[in-house]
């Protein structure tokens, strides 16, 4: 370990004196010390000169793998230290829409049931780039429906809270406002809100499936970045808006209606959280929402994320 942990350091220093001085040895000592990694390793780990300091490409992927090792060695570390003397704190979740859903109160119940000195606070992270708010630390877990492709690596998919139907938003004056229900098909014949890409500028939206269950293109018209921006480009017949039957719930416009709309499996809404790096309290958090769940094959086709299949990491760079 002591090998290890002085590697680690001068990979984050890339200067050995500096290492030395956090780790409160001699620069000789940590020089010994990483010239005993690379004899067990076989290959050099730096490239050393009088100027400068640099890992080889061995050393660079080591330091890699061995980062998300260590960081998971100090969570198993954490968590055995809190539960040894209790923990306290709070665990921050943003939430998507709302965060009322059934299986996410039955949730925070019973984690300060388990943890009394705990508490769990919720903060609205809609129109944020909600993956970045995870990975920096402004919050710990997301609460939401999220894409309908998976996110970016170094997060994991959690259980679902909650299945609801599906409803369809359109203006008071549109057609289809007088209409009993509305299959999921004529999303065809009427565009969504779209999500500008970052170097072309089409149009797409990573909520929806980019095209119907019989394989008809949905198209997009009009950007908007929060719910009050999605519901007036529908009172102005611009476009139309599917959400969950519980949308409606929790933001309204005088001049939108929403009738139900047929043809997609269950909208879900699921938990996200960091792969590495998450504090024991959140860890504690974390086990508790996948204790005693019971995974299923996940529903394919499913607009969103479908039934969970277990904790997973998930890693798009493949």
């Amino acid at each position: 370990m002591a090998e290890l942990r002085a590697f680690l350091v001068a990979a984050d220093e890339l200067h050995f004196g500096r290492a030395a001085e956090r780790l409160r040895v001699s620069p000789s000592r940590v020089s010994q010390l990483v010239r005993g990694l690379e004899t067990r390793v076989g290959a050099p780990l730096f490239e050393r000169t009088t100027r400068r300091v640099e890992l080889t490409p061995i050393g660079a992927r080591m330091y890699a793998d061995l980062t998300r090792v260590y960081d998971d060695l100090h969570t198993s570390m954490r968590r055995a230290q809190s539960a040894a003397r209790g923990l306290a704190g709070k665990v921050t979740v943003g939430y998507l829409t709302h965060c009322q859903d059934d299986g996410f109160t039955r949730l925070v119940a019973e984690f300060r049931g388990r943890y009394p000195a705990c508490d769990v606070a919720t903060i609205d992270v809609t129109g944020t780039d909600y993956h970045d708010v995870l990975r920096n630390g402004s919050v710990d877990v997301l609460l939401g429906r999220f894409d309908a492709q998976p996110p970016a690596s170094g997060l994991v998919q959690g259980p679902v809270m909650s299945r609801e139907d599906w409803v369809l938003g359109v203006a008071r004056s549109h057609p289809l406002a007088a209409r009993d229900v509305v299959s999921v098909e004529e999303l065809a014949d009427h565009a969504i809100f779209g999500v500008p890409d970052p170097l072309t500028g089409e149009l797409s939206n990573p909520f929806y499936p980019a095209c119907t269950p019989k394989g008809r293109p949905i198209p997009h018209h009009g950007i908007a970045r929060t719910f009050a921006e999605v519901l007036t480009l529908v009172s102005r017949r611009e476009n139309v808006f599917p959400a969950g039957a519980s949308f409606p719930d929790h933001y309204r416009h005088p001049e939108v209606v929403f009738v139900p709309l047929h043809g997609w499996p269950p909208a879900t809404r699921t938990v996200l959280w960091r792969e590495h790096g998450n504090t024991a309290l959140v860890t504690a958090f974390i086990d508790t929402a996948t204790a005693e769940q019971s995974p299923e094959p996940p529903r394919l086709g499913n607009p969103g994320y479908g039934d969970w299949p277990g904790p997973r990491a998930v890693d798009t760079t493949v």
